[in-house]
This record gives C-alpha cells, sequence and structure tokens, in this order.
C-alpha cells in the first residue's frame, strides 16, 4: 500500500456499483411509500363515511329525498369496513376496491347509496392528503403526486 492518496480501482467500482443500487431502490421505495399514503387516506376516507352514515345527518334537499324514498337510511346504520385493497389497472392507475359488512338488513339501493357515500369521502381523502386539486364535483377520478385512483363499488360481505 502507498500513501500517495490514491484509491484503488476496486474502490471506485464498488462506490459507483453502491450508488446506482441507492438510487435504483430509492425510487421502488417512493412509489411504495406513495400507495401506502393512498391506501391510508382511502381508509380514513372510508371510515369517515360510515361515520357520516352512523350520525345519519344530512343535507335538506338529501333528507327530504331519503324520506320519501329511503327511510331506512334516515336512521342510524351500523357497517364496518372490512377490507381495503388497491390494484394497479395501468402505469400511472390505480383502482381500490373496498369491502364493507352491515348486521342491518339493507336493500340493493340503499347499499348502493352507502357505497357511493364511502366512495366520495375515501377519493376527497386522497385527493386532499396529496393537496390536489378537486377533479369533478365527486373527486372522480381521485388525485395523487403519480396516480388517477378509481374506487370500485363497496363489496357487501
Amino acid at each position: 500500500m502507498n500513501n500517495r492518496g490514491q484509491i484503488s480501482l476496486e474502490y471506485i467500482i464498488f462506490s459507483t456499483v453502491i450508488i446506482i443500487m441507492v438510487i435504483s431502490l430509492s425510487q421502488a421505495v417512493l412509489d411504495e411509500n406513495e400507495k401506502n399514503m393512498i391506501i391510508t387516506s382511502a381508509r380514513m376516507g372510508a371510515q369517515e363515511g360510515v361515520d357520516k352514515n352512523a350520525y345519519a345527518t344530512y343535507y335538506n334537499d338529501t333528507f327530504n329525498y331519503y324520506q320519501s324514498d329511503y327511510p331506512r337510511l334516515l336512521y342510524p346504520t351500523d357497517i364496518d369496513i372490512v377490507n381495503i385493497s388497491l390494484n394497479e389497472t395501468s402505469e400511472k392507475r390505480l383502482t381500490i376496491n373496498i369491502a364493507a359488512h352491515s348486521n342491518t338488513k339493507l336493500s340493493h339501493n340503499q347499499k348502493y347509496i352507502i357505497s357511493s357515500r364511502i366512495n366520495y369521502y375515501a377519493r376527497r381523502s386522497i385527493t386532499n392528503t396529496f393537496k390536489q386539486k378537486q377533479n369533478g364535483l365527486y373527486y372522480t377520478p381521485a388525485l395523487s403526486d403519480n396516480y388517477e385512483i378509481e374506487c370500485e363499488d363497496v363489496k357487501w360481505v
């Protein structure tokens, strides 16, 4: 070994390989972090949608509509979010699937209305988490930094 401040070729190659690995892995980690943030904010939004249904408080026009067509929805309904999953449909599009359960007997239309509310709050929560502007009246699709996110109808189990 000499003391002239020179480094070996092996050290340069080793350092270059480490730097390339760190750069390539950091992109994957950042992408997975964004997906984790999407699913976490969707879970919080879905829970908010369930909570809104549990309170059974609505805007006046919605209340009048439910009073005439869906009086069951004017009373609190116990709903549990069972599962939320994320599917990659294309390179920049994701789909969220939410599964919910209720011990209350609900008609197909009542489940559809509750499903729409749950999905709306999930999309809104995602958009707000990433500080994106609202895309459409119902946040369809929800936007993150790199993805467009759609919600499938809630599956009732």
